[in-house]
């Protein structure tokens, strides 16, 4: 019989000093860090933070550099007996809880982080920097800035204009929809039909029109600027669902460049392709849904980050 897998998204994250986005922090031994972390008592490795139970663990048998977040689950799951059906809730011992755990593997390499969630209640990238900054690990407050390939980066930073978006949202598991939070207008009106048609799939596209006769030169240019802030304002909205939902599928732009010393060019983005990240195929048998066995997450993370490890350097500058 065949072996039953279960995907898992792997993202890359680069460790930066939030003051200073746009710098670089020098690479530090984090094999040291992570060593005086699995010696401290559960007290001194928990942080509360909006809302939420967040704990920091190093398994002191596995030799791979790595943190585990943990997230306290506050909701009471229910059992089954299985002789009888009967149903009643989980009972548990007084010194005894439920939590969702992400595994962080730490290259070797310009303060990159691999992570793989063990469900899909699991701490994201934004709880996992709030536990770093609420352990004030490195004594500066840092961002997990996603990983992003060199070659595309930087194309809406150098637009003049955008003539076209689309952004196709999916519905989510039922039982763990997600809000998208937003600060642009597209963003606002995504959420909001995200929210109203929960089991629906949306495609928005936005394009400004081709030259029809009634369409002025004048509104056009007014169009392309119009595009190119919003798209703009909606590529920070974008960042964060990608890295807290699954439901982002599509979302693309195509930007006008011109550029100084050659004919401008129409140069297509994309927001999620650029993102770096990795899939693999976890044995069913390996997770209950909230976890993941640690060894076979350290062992997959290790895996694809050799995998893409050229283009990883190249994305934080960091030597081949």
């Amino acid at each position: 019989m065949a072996a039953r897998n279960r995907d898992r998204t792997v993202h890359f994250y680069e460790i930066a000093d939030a003051k200073e986005p746009a710098s670089r922090m020098g690479h530090r031994n984090w094999a040291a860090e992570l060593r005086q972390l699995r010696d401290l008592p559960l007290t001194q490795r928990t942080v509360e933070s909006a809302g939420e139970t967040l704990i920091g663990a190093v398994d002191p048998l596995q030799p791979a550099p790595h943190l585990l977040v943990a997230k306290v689950r506050k909701d009471k799951p229910q059992q089954i007996n299985f002789d009888d059906g009967s149903f009643s809730y989980l009972q548990l011992a007084a010194n005894r809880g439920l939590i969702d755990v992400t595994t962080v593997y730490f290259l070797s390499f310009g303060n990159v982080v691999a992570t793989m969630g063990g469900g899909i209640s699991a701490p994201r990238v934004r709880a996992i920097q709030r536990w770093f900054n609420g352990m004030h690990l490195i004594g500066e407050e840092i961002a997990l800035r996603p990983v992003v390939d060199a070659r595309s980066r930087d194309k809406l930073a150098r637009a003049s204009a955008v003539e076209k978006v689309t952004i196709r949202v999916l519905p989510e598991p039922h039982d763990s929809p997600s809000a998208l939070r937003s600060s642009s207008d597209i963003g606002t009106a995504l959420s909001r039909m995200h929210e109203e048609y929960p089991d629906m799939t949306i495609t928005l596209t936005l394009e400004v029109p081709k030259k029809p006769r009634w369409y002025s030169l004048r509104r056009r240019a007014r169009g392309h600027r119009q595009l190119l802030d919003s798209t703009s304002a909606l590529a920070a909205d974008i960042s964060d669902w990608l890295d807290n939902t699954d439901a982002v599928d599509t979302a693309r732009a195509v930007a006008h460049i011109e550029e100084w010393d050659q004919q401008a060019t129409d140069e297509k983005i994309d927001f999620v392709a650029e993102r770096i990240t990795a899939k693999c195929r976890v044995p069913l048998e390996s997770t209950d849904g909230h976890s993941i066995d640690l060894h076979v997450a350290l062992t997959e993370l290790e895996r694809v980050a050799l995998e893409h490890e050229r283009v990883l350097r190249a994305a934080v500058g960091a030597d081949v």
